[in-house]
This record gives C-alpha cells, structure tokens and sequence, in this order.
C-alpha cells in the first residue's frame, strides 16, 4: 500500500471518529470505535472497520446507526477532504477487540487448569479481577 494511501487512511478514520464524537447523537454511536479504514486504490471506496467493546449487540445496533448516519457522515467528510470525489462508506464489523477478549479468557482459564492441576494458588478470573474489594473500603465518616 502507498503513503499516500496510508496518510488518507489514517485521516478519514481520525475525521469520522471525531464527526462520531462531536456531530452525531444517536446513542447507538456512543460505544463504537473506527479501528480503521481501507481506502481503494482510485479512492472511490472507503472501508469503514468498527468495534464495540460492550459486545456484538451494540455493535449490530452501532452498524444500523452508522448506515442511517452514512449520508450526513459522507457530505461533511466530502467538505474536511475537498478531493474531486468522496468515498463511499462502506462500514464493516470488526471483531478482533471480542476476539482477543475471548482468547484471553481460555488462557486465563487455562492457567487457572494448570494451576489447579500443580497445587499452585490460582490466578483470579478477570470478573474477579475486576470486582472491587470492600474490605480496603474504609468507612471515612466516623
């Protein structure tokens, strides 16, 4: 792929999450993320990589969203890059993010196996990981 390819990449994923931030307010936006963008090469189609970190449903709910948001999300991006022709959007899923969640979960779980199977103390599971602990709570009003 060319630089230049690459830097308009780059830039129309930096503009849409932006418009997506500051333009937009349909709340099945919010937990979206643009992972990237695939520009052809006669720059005519701008592939459009999202992900949702709160799971597949926002993530289907964000895609109808987007496809709703595509004309007024096309027009403003035509006006930031003044090239003869805008891109059409096309938006993709992208489920690495859930992926990599689901992969470390089986080698969290994994560990936890081996662990288990040597005696060892075993690691804490990420919702335990992430549960807080009352006990370092201290009650500041007495």
């Amino acid at each position: 792929m060319s630089h230049r390819r690459e830097r308009a990449n780059s830039f129309i994923q930096e503009e849409l999450s932006l418009l997506l931030q500051t333009e937009l307010n349909d709340p099945r936006l919010a937990p979206l993320l643009i992972t990237a963008v695939d520009v052809t090469a006669d720059r005519r189609i701008a592939r459009v990589y999202v992900a949702a970190l709160s799971g597949e449903e926002d993530l289907q709910e964000g895609l109808k969203g987007l496809e709703r948001a595509k004309p007024f999300l096309r027009r403003k991006l035509g006006e930031i890059l003044g090239w003869r022709f805008t891109p059409e959007l096309e938006f993709r899923p992208d489920r690495s993010l859930q992926h990599g969640q689901r992969i470390e979960a089986i080698l969290a779980e994994l560990e936890r196996e081996r662990a288990a199977r040597e005696g060892k103390p075993t690691p804490p599971t990420q919702a335990e990981d992430k549960a807080p602990n009352h006990a370092d709570h201290h009650d500041e009003t007495r």
